[in-house]
């Protein structure tokens, strides 16, 4: 293995075990020691190839969002139906927060997220938005309303709020799952009239019952 192969190697598996410590503890809670035990290395270890624990949150942030851009684009252009191709770019990102980051501390990350990493969050927000903008756009003739209920780079916005704050929530991954689907249902059947082809959607909407509490 190469000297840059070797170095490359580390880093990631650095931000790996970066990934499990701030999904567990959040990013105030976490430390190069947490982070360091880890990754099975010394602390000085990881100083050979980050400044500090911002820099590996925005090493890792930087990873992950370019790997769900990539996911949503390829899922955008999958063979199946509007409405599956839709939830299934959207829940991309839902997947990433909700599968790696636990639920008490899904908030608090992306607030810290925001001061620590912004300039990474707009830029991805801008892409991801365009992937579904562009998704919607392309269905123009299935969603013969759009453009009169809501434009396609809007109703983009929408979603992606929406799904954001759907991520945020102390629920578990299938009530996560459950409420995308049922946004992207929604979404969709408002954008169509009664004689535009069918959205075909993956399921039939769900009523949406809270878990009960014990």
């Amino acid at each position: 293995m190469s000297g840059a192969t070797s170095k490359d190697a580390k880093r990631g598996q650095i931000i790996a075990a970066a990934m499990r410590v701030f999904g567990r503890y959040g990013y105030k809670r976490s430390s190069m020691e947490l982070i360091a035990q880890a990754a099975g290395v010394s602390r000085p270890a990881i100083y050979q190839h980050f400044s500090g624990k911002e820099d590996i949150f925005r090493a890792m942030g930087g990873q992950m969002l370019d790997g769900v851009i990539l996911a949503a684009e390829t899922a955008a252009h999958s063979d199946g139906t509007l409405a599956e191709r839709l939830y299934d770019a959207l829940s991309i990102k839902l997947e990433l927060v909700v599968g790696t980051v636990d639920a008490e501390r899904r908030s608090e990350l992306l607030q810290e997220a925001r001061v620590v990493a912004a300039d990474l969050l707009v830029s991805f927000k801008d892409r991801y938005v365009t992937i579904i903008e562009n998704l919607l756009a392309s269905a123009a003739r299935e969603l013969d309303l759009l453009g009169e209920v809501l434009s396609a780079s809007d109703c983009a916005l929408l979603l992606h709020d929406a799904f954001t704050g759907i991520a945020q929530e102390e629920s578990s991954a299938e009530t996560a799952q459950l409420r995308l689907r049922q946004l992207v249902d929604l979404t969709l059947r408002s954008l169509a009239s009664a004689s535009a082809t069918t959205t075909g959607s993956p399921r039939p909407l769900v009523p949406f019952t809270a878990p009960s509490t014990p």
